[in-house]
Parts: C-alpha cells; structure tokens; sequence
C-alpha cells in the first residue's frame, strides 16, 4: 500500500513540474463582423510591441542603462560642474549645446549685420558645420558621464574573484576618478587642440575647409581675418578634444590598473575552477562596454567628418579611439593569460607527474590471476585515462581564452545597432499588418453590403409579373 501510495505521488510530482494542463475543446464559433476579430488581433499585436518595448537587458550588460549616467564621487573638474541627477543632466547639455548654437547664430549676424537677416538665418540653418556641431558636442557629453560611469560601476566587479582587498581596490580606483584623470586628459588632448590652433592661425583655406568653398557666407566676409564665430568653432573644438582626452585616458589607465592588480594578486580558486567557470569574464566586461559606446561614438563620429569634410585630427582621433579599445583589450587579455600560464604549467606538470607514476606502477603489477589485481589494473588505467583528459582540457580552456570574450567584444559593440534595427523590424510589422487588416476590413465590408443589397432587393411576385 506504501509502494502504491509512493508510486501516486511520484507522478503527481511529475505532473506538477510538467505544468500538464489539458485543453478544453470548445466549439468554434463563427463570427459575422470580421472588423472585431482584426481589431483584436491588432489590440494584441500592439500590446506585444510595447511589451517588447519595455523588456530591458540587465543593468550590467546595457551599456546605455540610466545608473551609468549617474554622478559619482569625483574629482573631474567637466563632470563636477554638471548636475549629478540623470534628468537634469541631459537637460543641462542639451541646454548648453543650444546655447553654442544660439551663439554661433550671433556671431553670424554680428558678422554681416540685419541688413539681410532672413538670408543669413537661412544660410546658416543650411550651414553643414552648425548642423552637426551641436549634436556632436551632445554626443561628447554623453560619452563624458557614460565613460566614466560604465568604468566606476564595473571596477569593483571586475576582481571580484581575486584574493584582493577592498581598500587597495579603493586604491587603484582613485587612478579613474582621482585629480590626476585631468592633467592627463589635459596632456592627451593638448596635440590636438594644438594642431587646430595651428591650422586656425596659419591656414589660408580655413573658411573654404569649415564651410565649404561653395559657400555663399565666404563672399561676405573677409577671409583673412578670424572672426567671432571661427573664434567660437575653436573653442568648441578644444572643448571636444579636452572631453575625447577623459575617454582615451580611461580607456589606457584602465587596462594598465588591470594588469598591475593581476601581477601582484591571485585567483582565489584553483585554476581549473576559474577557466571551467571563466571567472576572468568580468575583467573583459569593461573593455567590452566601452567597445559598445566607442562603436556608437565611431558611427555618429564617422558621419560627422564626412558630412562636413572633417580636418585631418578628426580621422585620426577616431582612428585613435579604436586604436586603444584595441590596446586595453589587448592588455587585458595578455595579462590574463601571463596571471593563469604558472597555475596551467604547474596542473599539467602535477598530472604527468600523476600519469608517470600511475604507468611506472602499471608496468610493475605483476599478471596474478583474481579479481583484486584485475580491480587494481583498471583503477590504476582509469587514473591514466583521467589524467590525460584533465591536461587536455586545461590545455584547451587555457588556449581559447579570451576567444569568447573578444567575439563578446564584436557582438556587444553591435548590440545598439541590433536593437534599433530589431525595433524598426517590429514597428514595420505593425504598420504593415495595420495596412493589410485595414484593407482586409474594407474589403470585407464592401462584400458584405454588396450582399445585403442583394438580399434586400424587391422580389416580383409571379401576380406582379403577370401584370
């Protein structure tokens, strides 16, 4: 009876874990007004397309999430004098790159005057350099706050399983938001705006390069002169390359606190453990993010020069921005691989070790008939088995490290373009099936009075008829 009532259970469990739910078979009935069952199919396609909408990727993996626009404790003398709030940051960027262009806007005018201000509004909205520049200028203060959030929150994961303490890790983290990330970014950006100052005061062409030799504005003023709005380009420019040197600072000092922290710390785990479990995954986290923001700044940066026709400095901080992505990857992976070389080397050497000594006893054991030598062969051939599929393994976790990663790196870098395309795809569809329905609809009631009319037509009687 216990058996049975056991056996009951058993499959009650399974039933229950299974989620077994029998379906009712009810009738099929058909409905007359074809418009309400295509409105209720529309009313879910659209509650589906915004419930895709609000279906977010954990905060680690998305680069573009609302806490790495949140201020932290800093010392980064651009950062500090922005609201720390998410809203009111974007509001305060979005109000000072209004103001530059409001500026420009003036400097034009006071340039040529009221004589002619509805030609000079409009030459200077079709203006290809006023255009971008202050999306350009939004996209840099973004990549201010976005740099360096994606760097402080990620820090402390990043070495979460290494044998290091809080308050050396406290340490090595003032190198990102310490005093010290200004001169340096002071430094990195100082040949760049140098290289511009050098073209703005030596360069006969510098009206024809900015807006163009085409431009109607070059007629109206005199070209060898450097006026109140190419003044304000200049300042707008050094203002970008001092923001494009917090970037690039991060990005270096990062991969360089990496690599001294894994030189002097440990794995906590042994070293099997760490490569089967990929602990070192979360060393590559950063570097992978900063890919996704570098490869959105590239595109928006990219379209920027071309548009404008772009000076040689603007290729090459771009071409720079990839160079070191590459680089702090590049670290980073090599440090890894140097961290976890001795603990592979040392496994392997302790299994040969394990085979050498398992075969020199397995030539030794005498050939005596029973069962005990038998049991005693096998276990000592297992035991060589074992060891061989232990050093291949290790040999082949430790050789295809950083493989995933680096892929991990490409798709991540991708991840942005993918969602916007994956939105318009899903938008696209609901246009198109609004489109589709909508006809089928009027098709549908175009039937449907044309057979209400038929119905509804007088019939003669056969008295009728006659007459």
């Amino acid at each position: 009876m216990s058996g049975q009532g056991n056996k009951d259970t058993q499959e009650a469990h399974l039933l229950a874990e299974a989620a077994v739910v029998p379906l009712a078979h009810e009738p099929r009935q058909e409905t007359t007004n074809s418009t309400t069952g295509f409105a209720r199919n529309v009313g879910s396609l659209v509650e589906n397309v915004f419930q895709a909408g609000e279906r977010r990727e954990a905060s680690d993996a998305d680069v573009f999430d609302a806490a790495n626009f949140k201020q932290v404790k800093n010392s980064w003398w651009l950062d500090r004098a922005l609201p720390g709030e998410v809203k009111r940051y974007f509001f305060a960027a979005y109000i000072i790159c209004t103001v530059v262009w409001l500026l420009g806007l003036s400097a034009r005018i006071a340039a040529l005057g009221f004589d002619n201000l509805g030609h000079t509004l409009w030459d200077f909205v079709r203006d290809r350099q006023w255009q971008l520049q202050p999306l350009l200028l939004f996209l840099h203060f973004l990549s201010l706050r976005l740099f360096k959030g994606i760097y402080s929150r990620n820090f402390d994961k990043a070495f979460a399983h290494l044998d290091v303490r809080a308050d050396e890790l406290a340490r090595y983290k003032r190198w990102f938001l310490g005093t010290r990330v200004n001169f340096f970014a002071l430094a990195i950006a100082a040949p760049f705006v140098i290289y511009e100052a050098l073209y703005f005061f030596g360069s006969t062409d510098f009206y024809a390069r900015i807006f163009g030799e085409d431009s109607p504005y070059l007629k109206l003023i005199d070209v060898t002169v450097r006026n109140m709005e190419a003044w304000l380009l200049l300042a707008i420019w050094s203002f970008e390359w001092l923001m494009y040197g917090y970037y690039c600072f991060l990005m270096l000092a990062g991969a360089i606190v990496v690599r001294a922290i894994l030189r002097k710390y440990d794995f906590v785990d042994t070293v099997d453990l760490v490569l089967t479990e990929r602990q070192y995954r979360p060393l590559f986290n950063v570097t992978a993010q900063a890919g996704s923001l570098v490869f959105v700044y590239g595109i928006i940066h990219a379209g920027y020069v071309f548009y404008t026709k772009g000076s040689v400095s603007d290729f090459a901080g771009l071409i720079g921005l990839v160079v070191l992505l590459a680089t702090a990857f590049g670290v980073t992976w090599s440090s890894v691989r140097n961290e976890l070389r001795g603990n592979v080397n040392a496994a392997i050497e302790g299994l040969e070790a394990s085979y050498r000594d398992a075969r020199t006893r397995l030539g030794t054991m005498k050939d005596v008939p029973g069962i005990e030598d038998d049991l005693q062969r096998v276990q000592v051939q297992l035991k060589m088995s074992l060891a061989l599929q232990q050093m291949e393994y290790l040999q082949t976790k430790y050789e295809s490290l950083g493989r995933k990663e680096f892929l991990g790196l490409v798709f991540k870098m991708l991840a942005p373009v993918g969602t916007v395309l994956a939105r318009v795809i899903r938008w696209g569809s609901l246009i198109a099936a609004l489109g589709l329905g909508g006809a089928a609809a009027l098709s549908g009631s175009d039937k449907l009075a044309g057979s209400n009319g038929a119905t509804n037509a007088p019939v003669d009687s056969p008295a009728n008829a006659a007459k």
